[in-house]
């Protein structure tokens, strides 16, 4: 398989020590910190009153346009910085809209839209419409008029490391020519009072490894356009680095609190060094997570020291730039990478600032303190580490003339097979048989919409006090996935990779912490209930749970979320990082998920809106004992529009090297709207005119945003695997002898226009 060089050919920011990249550099030369009292809102009951605010930000002045001023601020400072990285690189002039991709990480994007209207009931529909986590980047990329891949992030402060991996994985495998990769956070008051509940933050401005603890809370976005080297030299662009790898992790270890041997960080290092095909003694800069907490930094630095050794780690400058922005959360990684480009392209290499004596732990290290230091370097390595166990870290080398000839790149490698070897439904488990998806679809009675499931009763050992109803979900459907294949439990799952799909989260945990500030206060918000404010927290609790430390990655696309984790996760598994990782999604019904489905009109589908949660694993070896289904091709696009849909399924057809023809049945998820189920009339219309094909959608027993996708794929796996206790049945629902298929379509579409197609085959 052919992999593209990525390089970076244009840069954007904004931060609160600058507009644009010459402010932040200039003042991060100077050692100038934008760690001020805070504004925004009154800290005056907060154990500090600071925070790293953007300064004279006028949204009105920055861009007069109607559909901008409407954004929720995350996308507003998402959109200024990708202009300036755009209007740098230019690309948009040398390559079709159709072609470039958006991947934006965030921690809390959305959340000004909620916090701002002071309750969480009867609340407004356009505020609201903003609110959902999705919407950042799907209001992004309709902003730019982006068609390619369109993925938002949501690995907390790991997102925007996760999302520079994400845009560098599509580009490289094709499915872009370019993508738009990077973070934004906006400040808010609810997250402020989380981090005082949580006891993390610092009364004076922070400098991470310093005998001072504590964060000071940042706010900005940071972006970069990543494209083929071959584009990139073709079209004479300035190029300021290649990616050369990167890897995700989880701790597996707890909901706030990093491993404290920094075993996830050391497993994503890993993987990003393995990745890029490079020594770890070449890395000569690290630019560290470092937030200035005691857990995070003392773990950082023992996870790199579990790399690189500590002899070796003491000759190696690193430092983190936390000092000079705040923590941006979700932005974090990108600002972090964006001004570690810039200072590089002038031989200086960041400091942290406000430094007066390491504190225990960290003497031993190599830390550039207070002052940036001329050194010219090579490779580079970036980190970041987030609630819910994530880590991201990315190996970078700064382009030079002399790049082209002396990187060392591997050779192209033939794909793995991907095979579905694994399913779990939360749903079926109600069911006294326990039998397949599609028979308890078929069997099932009514379209109840709230799943009275409990984790305590399937596996006591798994639950915890308080644990939201989307995650006792989604770890037993996890959970009963891996069993299905590991009946002997012969599998190692600290190298069992996990990506997981939800567009909201846990709406009832976040309900709970804002009841938490409306009724007290927000010096009282809810330090039980904050940490699930994040979406990737189910991620976090699934892999503890199950003990799952490998590739892992969280993400949200308002309606494909299921079938684009599994597609990131097909890569995952083409690429032979982990022979196994588990794919999945779940749904939670609340009040606030009510009040969102009236706000972005899914109140008016022909579904009832239901929930649970779906997993699959995916493994690049056929099990032992069954196997359901094969992946041989997958398409990603991002429109409303016929065209976009029909790019997606194409670009599976072609992959899968297959023909429209050769398909013999098409799952189709729709969300029920007028407007979705007539593009989907039209796709059939065009693509089988004869009408041969087998279509079909399953949600009129329940439509789950995430999961339905997801499920989707499950039920075409089951029946290309025949995994059914009633094979006449199954013939009878359907009217066609199903035991002769051989190929299919799944096909997706969310509110926004997100597609996602893959195309599965029967193992023979």
């Amino acid at each position: 398989m052919k992999k593209h060089r990525v390089v970076v050919t244009g840069m954007g920011i904004i931060s609160s020590i600058g507009n644009n990249k010459e402010e932040n550099l200039r003042n991060m030369k100077e050692g100038n910190t934008g760690v001020k009292k805070l504004q925004k809102f009154s800290t005056d009951n907060f154990i500090s009153h600071l925070g790293a605010e953007i300064k004279q930000y006028n949204s009105q002045v920055c861009l007069k346009d109607k559909d901008f001023l409407s954004y929720d601020r995350c996308a507003q400072y998402a959109v200024v910085s990708i202009k300036e990285a755009l209007e740098e690189s230019n690309i948009l002039d040398h390559i079709s809209h159709q072609e470039v991709g958006l991947s934006l990480g965030t921690c809390n994007g959305g959340v000004n839209s909620l916090e701002e209207q002071g309750k969480i009931e009867s609340l407004d529909k356009e505020k609201m419409k903003n609110y959902p986590f999705f919407n950042q980047s799907d209001n992004v990329a309709k902003y730019f008029s982006l068609g390619g891949p369109v993925n938002t992030i949501n690995t907390a402060c790991a997102a925007s490391g996760n999302a520079i991996g994400f845009g560098f994985e599509m580009v490289q495998k094709g499915y872009a020519k370019a993508m738009i990769a990077g973070g934004s956070d906006s400040m808010s008051s609810s997250v402020y009072a989380g981090f005082n509940a949580l006891r993390a933050l610092n009364p004076v401005p922070c400098s991470p490894y310093n005998n001072v603890y504590g964060l000071s809370l940042g706010e900005g976005a940071a972006f970069v356009v990543l494209e083929t080297l071959e584009s990139a030299l073709d079209r004479n662009a300035k190029i300021y680095a290649e990616i050369c790898g990167y890897g995700l992790s989880s701790d597996a270890y707890h909901e706030t609190a990093p491993h404290p041997e920094g075993l996830g960080i050391q497993k994503a290092i890993e993987y990003a060094i393995n990745q890029a095909s490079i020594q770890k003694e070449q890395i000569e800069y690290i630019n560290t997570h470092g937030t200035g907490t005691k857990a995070n930094d003392k773990a950082e630095l023992k996870g790199l020291e579990q790399v690189f050794g500590s002899e070796t780690l003491k000759q190696i400058p690193l430092s983190s730039s936390k000092a000079y922005f705040g923590h941006n959360l979700g932005a974090a990684a990108a600002i972090e990478y964006v001004t570690t480009l810039l200072a590089i392209q002038e031989n200086l290499l960041p400091a942290t600032i406000n430094f007066e004596q390491p504190r225990e732990g960290c003497e031993h290290v190599n830390i550039i303190t207070n002052n940036m230091v001329d050194r010219k370097i090579n490779y580079f390595l970036c980190n970041n580490s987030a609630f819910g166990g994530h880590n991201a870290s990315i190996v970078s080398r700064r382009w030079n003339k002399d790049s082209l000839k002396s990187v060392n790149v591997k050779k192209d490698t033939k794909e793995n097979n991907v095979y579905i070897v694994g399913k779990g439904n939360s749903n079926v488990l109600l069911d006294e048989k326990q039998g397949s998806l599609l028979e308890h679809l078929i069997q099932k009675e009514n379209s109840k919409q709230e799943i009275n499931f409990n984790l305590k009763k399937y596996d006591n050992s798994l639950y915890e006090r308080r644990m939201n109803t989307l995650s006792q979900h989604s770890i037993a459907a996890a959970d009963t996935a891996i069993k299905d294949v590991d009946r002997e439990s012969n599998l190692n799952r600290e190298e069992i990779g996990l990506i997981y799909g939800t567009s909201r989260g846990s709406l009832q945990s976040t309900e709970k912490y804002f009841k938490s500030i409306l009724q007290k206060g927000p010096e009282f918000a809810s330090s039980i209930y904050f940490p699930d404010m994040v979406l990737n927290s189910v991620a976090g609790k699934v892999s503890k749970k199950l003990g799952l430390q490998g590739f892992s990655s969280s993400i949200s696309t308002g309606g494909n979320d299921g079938l684009f984790s599994t597609i990131y996760g097909y890569e995952v598994i083409k690429d032979s990082v982990y022979s196994h990782c588990l794919v999945g999604a779940g749904d939670e019904l609340s009040n606030l998920s009510y009040e969102i489905n009236q706000s972005i009109g899914l109140d008016k589908s022909k579904y009832p809106v239901s929930e649970g949660s779906s997993f699959l694993m995916l493994s690049n070896r056929l099990n032992i004992d069954k196997n359901y289904a094969q992946i041989s091709g997958v398409g990603l696009t991002f429109g409303s529009d016929i065209n976009s849909l029909n790019n997606a399924l194409n670009m599976a057809l072609n992959k899968a090297k297959t023909k429209i023809s050769e398909i013999d049945f098409i799952f189709y998820n729709s969300n029920g709207l007028v407007d979705d189920l007539n593009t989907y009339k039209t796709l059939f219309e065009q693509i089988d005119k004869e009408n041969n094909i087998l279509k079909y959608c399953f949600n009129s027993k329940g439509y789950l945003e995430s999961t339905s996708s997801l499920n989707h794929l499950y039920l075409a796996a089951e029946v290309l695997g025949q995994d059914f206790t009633d094979i006449d049945l199954i013939n009878k629902f359907f009217n066609e002898d199903i035991t002769t298929y051989e190929k299919g379509l799944v096909v997706s579409t969310s509110i926004n226009g997100n597609n996602s197609v893959v195309v599965v085959n029967k193992i023979n």
